[in-house]
C-alpha cells in the first residue's frame, strides 16, 4: 500500500506527477465527494521558513482570483511537514495535447481561441496586480469541456530549481518562453512579460517548434534578448502581425492589455489574410460594383370561380314559405266552399 501524505479533508488516491520541488496527487475532497488535485511542497523545502511562507502567500493570492480560465484553489495550509494546496482537478495540459500530434501542432483557429481565452485570464489577473511570470504549455490545462485554464499562478516564484530561479538578481521563468526583461533579470517585470510568453506559446502551437532553441539554456536566453521576433511559415503569415505585437522586444511597444489584444484581433479578422476575409474589396480608392438585383419572381394569380345565385337565400326561403301558406289557404278555402 502506498504511503500517501495525510491531508485534512482529502483522501489521496494516487500520484499524478512530481518535480524537483513538489508532487501532485489525485485526491477526493470528502465533504463534497469531488476529485481534486493536491499539490504538496517537498518536505526539504518546507523546512525553509522563507520558502514556506512565500508558498502559502502565493497560494492565497491565487485563491483570490475568480475567473473562468484560472484554476480554482479550494484550500491551502500545512499539516506536519507538508505544505499543501488543494485545487481544481484538470486532466490534460496543453503540453500533453501538443505531444499527441505527430508535428506537435494545434489547428490555427483552435490555437487562437486558446490564446484569446488565456489572454482574458491574464488581463483579469494583471488588473488585480498579479503576474504569472511562467506562462508555458505545461501551465495551460483544459477542463472536460475544453475550456483552457491557467494554473500555477505566481507560485513558481517561490521555487529554486534550474527552470525557476527565485533569488534576487536571478532569472525567474522558463527559458524557452521568457521575455527579454525576464532574461535580463530585471526587478520591474510586469504583465507585458506574460503577454510575451503567451506569444511564444502561440508560436509553438502554430509551428510545433519553440521560438528559439539552442544547445544550452543560456543560448536560448541570449536569443530572447538579441534575436528578432521569429517568422512564421508562409502559410501562417496572417498571424505574423499578432506574433510581432505580442513578442516585441521593446515592452513599451508590446501589447499590454486585453483591449489592445482585441484591437489586434479585429484588425486580423478584417484583412484579406485574416481568418474571416471580407467578400468584397472595400478600400476607399476602389469602386465597389454591386451585382444587379435579381428579377422579381412572377406573382401567382389566383382565379376564383363564383356563381352568383339567381336570388338571395333569404328570398328563396321566404318564397317557399309563401307557397306553402298559399297551398294551405287554398285547401281551407276549398273546403269551406
Amino acid at each position: 500500500m502506498d504511503d500517501f501524505p495525510d491531508i485534512p479533508g482529502c483522501k489521496i488516491i494516487n500520484l499524478l506527477g512530481e518535480g524537483s520541488v513538489a508532487k501532485v496527487y489525485l485526491g477526493i475532497q470528502e465533504t463534497l465527494n469531488r476529485e481534486v488535485a493536491v499539490k504538496i511542497l517537498e518536505p526539504y523545502l518546507s523546512n525553509n521558513k522563507v520558502t514556506a511562507a512565500r508558498f502559502e502567500k502565493e497560494a492565497k493570492t491565487a485563491a483570490k482570483l475568480s475567473h473562468a480560465s484560472i484554476v480554482q484553489i479550494h484550500d491551502t495550509g500545512r499539516v506536519g511537514h507538508y505544505h499543501y494546496i488543494v485545487m481544481e482537478y484538470l486532466e490534460e495540459s496543453l503540453h500533453e495535447r501538443m505531444n499527441r500530434d505527430p508535428q506537435r501542432k494545434i489547428y490555427p483557429e483552435v490555437a487562437l481561441d486558446i490564446v484569446e481565452e488565456i489572454m482574458k485570464a491574464l488581463d483579469y489577473a494583471h488588473f488585480k496586480g498579479v503576474y504569472h511570470r511562467d506562462i508555458k504549455p505545461a501551465n495551460i490545462m483544459f477542463r472536460q469541456d475544453s475550456t483552457p485554464v491557467l494554473v500555477d499562478f505566481s507560485i513558481v516564484r517561490v521555487f529554486d530549481s534550474p527552470d525557476h530561479l527565485t533569488r534576487s538578481g536571478m532569472i525567474i521563468g522558463t527559458p524557452y518562453y521568457m521575455s527579454p526583461e525576464q532574461a535580463k533579470a530585471k526587478d520591474d517585470v510586469d504583465g507585458r512579460s506574460d503577454i510575451y510568453s503567451l506569444g511564444a506559446v502561440f508560436f509553438e502551437m502554430l509551428t510545433g517548434e519553440k521560438p528559439y532553441e539552442g544547445e544550452s539554456q543560456a543560448s536560448v536566453i541570449i536569443q530572447h534578448i538579441s534575436e528578432p521576433v521569429p517568422v512564421l511559415p508562409e502559410y501562417l503569415k496572417r498571424f505574423q502581425p499578432l506574433i510581432d505585437k505580442m513578442m516585441h522586444k521593446d515592452r513599451d511597444k508590446r501589447l499590454s492589455c486585453g483591449p489592445e489584444f482585441t484591437q489586434a484581433l479585429d484588425k486580423l479578422f478584417t484583412t484579406p489574410e485574416g481568418r474571416t476575409p471580407l467578400p468584397l474589396d472595400l478600400s476607399p480608392d476602389k469602386t465597389v460594383e454591386m451585382p444587379p438585383p435579381p428579377p422579381p419572381s412572377p406573382s401567382t394569380k389566383i382565379e376564383f370561380s363564383y356563381k352568383k345565385p339567381k336570388e338571395p337565400l333569404f328570398t328563396r326561403y321566404l318564397n317557399l314559405a309563401d307557397k306553402k301558406l298559399r297551398s294551405f289557404f287554398k285547401v281551407i278555402w276549398g273546403t269551406r266552399k
